[in-house]
């Protein structure tokens, strides 16, 4: 199964890409923007109602957000885990990056 890890970091975009570097390219897209920041889709991705509260009912809220925006935006993907957690040199800055571990649905083919 493939797993994608997000840090802060971010990867440029790859006009083109196919397979599984488009599908992952997709992901990243899906979890790091904010819904209502799309023009002609204000639904995209999630709601940031997450920022500053990192209690453990907003990291369960944000996890079932991130599955169902990318379950929902990427049809391809099941998600099958998602995990929060802090990079090694910010751990005490309160930043949580999510690794996301997905795979493909019956029936999808690359």
């Amino acid at each position: 199964m493939p797993v994608l890890e997000l840090a802060e970091t971010s990867l440029p975009l790859t006009i083109g890409a196919t397979g599984i570097a488009a599908i992952e390219q997709n992901i990243r897209i899906i979890v790091t923007t904010l819904a209502y920041s799309v023009a002609m889709d204000r639904g995209f991705a999630h709601v940031g109602a997450f920022i500053d509260a990192p209690t453990p009912y907003e990291v369960a809220r944000r996890i079932a957000d991130i599955t169902e925006a990318i379950e929902d935006k990427e049809p391809r993907v099941a998600v099958e885990r998602i995990s929060l957690k802090p990079s090694a040199d910010e751990a005490m800055q309160g930043r949580l990056y999510p690794r996301i571990v997905w795979h493909l649905r019956e029936g999808v083919s690359l």
